[in-house]
């Protein structure tokens, strides 16, 4: 099959080819086109979007011609590859984000589990508990999330029906959410601002590289440069830097 010769191709460097892997694995093909060494690919889940795996500047002008501006949007771009997709066009918009990987050889230390805890400063105990998100749940993560212009509620339905997820409730509030992109990177997680400071963040994540582990999924996740906060948390968790990638919309 054509989906798995691709996929052979794109593991032989799994690092840098993962999203596009992902990808693929999640929704399969709708087009590719193969220039010497390099390969473009469109793949429809929101939006058709297009994925390069390139080492060369001159592969990657060809394979370009041959695209045709067939679609706007370019997923898990290098930073070398934008001054070619966007020449003589505009950049509608550029989501630049870092990816880190976390090693397979690394274990968690224990399992995440259904949790309930007592505030310290008041008489009332709290009722917490983890578990996968309900499609039902997307409006009210849409409407808390700082990416409603890359995202939709659609999509973040469609993401929590087809992965794994992880939402924290107190006395049935979501308070932190979690789930994964459509190439399969960890992604969206969020802490509402009346619960932070109380560790439910690690708890997300630690509860989806668990869920990913079981699947024997790649665990993998991108952050935006200057979220150092964000940053440090994962690096605490094992996680190690890939390299700088981004979403981008060309005005066609």
């Amino acid at each position: 099959m054509l989906k798995n010769k691709i996929i052979n191709q794109l593991n032989k460097n799994r690092a840098k080819n993962i999203s596009m892997i992902g990808i693929i694995e999640n929704y399969g093909l709708e087009s590719n086109l193969e220039f010497g060494d390099s390969l473009l690919i469109t793949v429809r889940t929101d939006q058709l979007w297009c994925y390069i795996s390139s080492n060369s500047k001159n592969e990657l002008i060809e394979l370009l011609k041959k695209f045709e501006n067939r679609t706007a949007y370019f997923a898990s771009i290098e930073s070398w590859m934008i001054p070619a997709i966007s020449q003589n066009r505009k950049i509608e918009w550029e989501l630049k984000t870092e990816r880190l990987i976390l090693p397979e050889k690394l274990k968690l230390a224990k399992k995440v589990e259904l949790i309930s805890s007592a505030k310290k400063d008041t008489e009332n105990i709290e009722e917490i508990k983890i578990r996968k998100l309900k499609a039902d749940d997307a409006d009210f993560i849409f409407d808390h999330s700082h990416y409603q212009k890359f995202t939709s509620k659609p999509y973040i339905r469609e993401r929590i029906d087809a992965d794994c997820s992880a939402g924290i409730f107190i006395k049935g509030e979501l308070a932190a959410w979690g789930l994964t992109h459509d190439d399969g990177a960890v992604g969206f997680i969020h802490v509402r601002k009346a619960f932070r400071k109380r560790g439910f963040a690690r708890l997300i994540i630690k509860k989806l590289i668990e869920d990913k582990r079981k699947n024997n999924n790649d665990v993998f996740l991108n952050v935006e440069p200057n979220n150092l906060k964000a940053k440090k948390l994962f690096y605490s968790l094992g996680f190690e830097f890939d390299r700088v990638i981004s979403w981008i919309k060309i005005k066609i």
